[in-house]
């Protein structure tokens, strides 16, 4: 069986997590893989730490716009994927904030949320292997995320702005999920269709300026992931070993979600996309 090459593009804004990613990234011992770092600010030490563990990765500067985005969107500019299977986006994230994400049923402090998407790829080498046979054995596999963090939307982003970019890519899916935070696996080859946008840095605003959602980067987080079912590909979900207990909590959240829809709730819905509040069962749109 013909071995697959991986590719692996870390963006690196918080400098001091990239030990634990390079730890992480330690379970792809033993396959082909190759390794590209993306950063916003020059570190010496970064570099060192890196080659240490992987001599031949490229580092790549990039404008600091666009949080993971811009960086991914520039570095797929720049690089031939073609001799690629599977390419891992992986990104550094703010895990100094006391505040606690409430996402999908799960209630996420400091560094959980980048823990549980990272680790639904790399936690072990036999992880790993679970991944890479995905896309192995499954060919409509398209992309490959974690469980407990691929969701529903219902963000501004998710309205005219999710639906003009879907229109400018020629991407069409009745699919509204996504994986919340951006990190993942994915067929190379499903990556073409954004070379029909010309992107520039001046489109994505600064990491100051970008708040919590509604900006060009936000928007961009729903695209990825709605690459693989545009194209005709599933997105497959995982989760770690060390992740039981969250999995639980989440299939609990999905369990009580309709009912709670069903009492008070406000949504995207349709093609063009609609903005709809439902209460009691009862559906009203709403114009914005």
């Amino acid at each position: 069986m013909q071995p697959m090459k991986l590719l692996v593009h870390l963006h690196v804004f918080y400098h001091d997590q990239v030990p634990w990613f390079l730890e992480r990234l330690r379970s792809l011992d033993g396959y082909d893989w190759d390794l590209i770092v993306t950063f916003c600010e020059a570190d010496a030490a970064m570099e060192k730490a890196v080659k240490a563990l992987k001599p031949d990765a490229r580092f790549l500067p990039v404008e600091n716009v666009g949080y993971d985005v811009w960086p991914f969107l520039k570095m797929l500019s720049l690089v031939d994927l073609a001799p690629y299977d599977i390419l891992f986006k992986l990104h550094t994230k703010n895990i100094t904030s006391r505040t606690t994400v409430h996402l999908n049923g799960l209630h996420l402090r400091k560094s959980a949320w980048r823990d549980i998407l990272v680790d639904a790829l790399l936690d072990s080498p036999a992880q790993v292997d679970r991944v890479v046979s995905v896309f192995r054995e499954q060919p409509d596999a398209g992309m490959v995320c974690s469980s407990l963090l691929y969701a529903s939307m219902g963000f501004p982003e998710d309205g005219q702005m999710l639906t003009d970019e879907l229109a400018a890519l020629g991407m069409q899916t009745e699919e509204r999920r996504f994986c919340i935070g951006n990190m993942f696996a994915i067929r190379p080859c499903l990556l073409s269709l954004l070379g029909k946008r010309d992107f520039r840095p001046e489109q994505f605003p600064s990491h100051s300026e970008s708040g919590s959602g509604g900006t060009l980067a936000h928007v961009y987080e729903r695209v990825l992931s709605l690459l693989a079912p545009s194209q005709g590909y599933r997105v497959v979900t995982c989760t770690s070993a060390s992740d039981a207990a969250c999995m639980r909590s989440v299939r609990l959240w999905r369990l009580c979600k309709p009912v709670l829809t069903f009492l008070f709730n406000m949504d995207w819905e349709g093609i063009p996309r609609r903005k709809v509040l439902t209460i009691l069962g009862l559906k009203f749109n709403l114009h914005s």
